[in-house]
């Protein structure tokens, strides 16, 4: 008769570990982290999670650990414009077998992302905002000193054609002696 022993993976357990390691890998982030989320959930150590998933469940997982991986690409911050949109294919999407959880943690990582990226385009904004107002000012400024440099000339060829006149008389005046 075989003993099962006390601290045995049940089919349960590798379905959460697989699924959160998973939802990290769409989302961008590492397995480590995944690791210490599911033993936190089981009261395992971070390492047992990792050694249960390299040593048993990802095998059984190739074909899902692909798709998330485009997942991922898909998701990426150099597409801001479709995260809305894959966020809605989340929502539309039917539950995982495994339960909500896991596409509650993907949800709310996504959310986090969106977050990230508003905080992002705000201060983005701000600082456009803040050079918009700089351009301004130096544009008034450039005004003020070209209308102050036209006049500094004028007197300047002014003064210079005094000078000229008198330089001309002085110079006439000697011949004349």
């Amino acid at each position: 008769m075989t003993k099962t022993r006390q601290d045995a993976w049940t089919g349960e357990e590798d379905e959460l570990l697989a699924n959160v390691v998973l939802s990290n890998i769409r989302t961008g982030g590492t397995q480590l982290k995944a690791f210490e989320e599911v033993g936190k959930q089981l009261s395992r150590t971070a390492s047992a999670c990792g050694f249960r998933w390299n040593a048993c469940v990802r095998r059984q997982y190739k074909e899902e650990i692909i798709k998330a991986k485009t997942q991922r690409k898909e998701l990426t911050p150099t597409q801001p414009d479709n995260t809305t949109k894959k966020i809605g294919q989340i929502f539309s999407r039917r539950p995982s077998p495994s339960g909500d959880i896991i596409e509650l943690q993907v949800l709310i990582n996504n959310i986090e992302l969106l977050y990230k990226k508003a905080f992002e385009g705000e201060e983005q904004h701000n600082q456009v905002d803040t050079l918009k107002k700089q351009v301004l000012f130096l544009k008034e400024e450039n005004q003020k000193l070209s209308a102050e440099k036209d006049k500094l000339e004028k007197e300047y060829n002014k003064l210079k054609e005094i000078i000229e006149s008198s330089t001309r008389l002085l110079i006439s005046g000697a011949r004349l002696k």
